[in-house]
Parts: C-alpha cells; sequence; structure tokens
C-alpha cells in the first residue's frame, strides 16, 4: 500500500519515494499495527527483491 501511495504521489516521469517511514504510518493509520522500523524495512525490502529491481520507486529500506 505505501507503494501504491507513493506512485500516486509522484510526479509524471518521476520516481516514487516510499520510506520505511511511510511504512509504519501507514501500517498503524490503516491497521492499528505498531510495526518495528526494521521489520517495515524488512518488508519494504522483500516488495522491491520481489520486483527484480524492475521497481519505478526509491527507498531508503536499504540504508
Amino acid at each position: 500500500m505505501a507503494m501504491a501511495a507513493a506512485r500516486r504521489r509522484a510526479a509524471s516521469g518521476e520516481p516514487a519515494i516510499v520510506t520505511v517511514d511511510d511504512v509504519t504510518t501507514m501500517a498503524c493509520q490503516h491497521y492499528g499495527y505498531a510495526v518495528e522500523r526494521e521489520e517495515a524495512a524488512a518488508a519494504l525490502r522483500y516488495a522491491f527483491e520481489a520486483a527484480d529491481g524492475q521497481s519505478d520507486c526509491m527507498t531508503d529500506a536499504f540504508d
């Protein structure tokens, strides 16, 4: 969901930027879950790796 929201915010032709904080905020706001930063980063890395580098997003999950 965080990646989709970042894509909607991005300007045409620009990569979407999705942060670990975006994931933790979305988990809390939409599902009422308190997600640890490390867990959110791992989930975001997994989503990027599942896209085989073909993602139109950028992230701080690998920092």
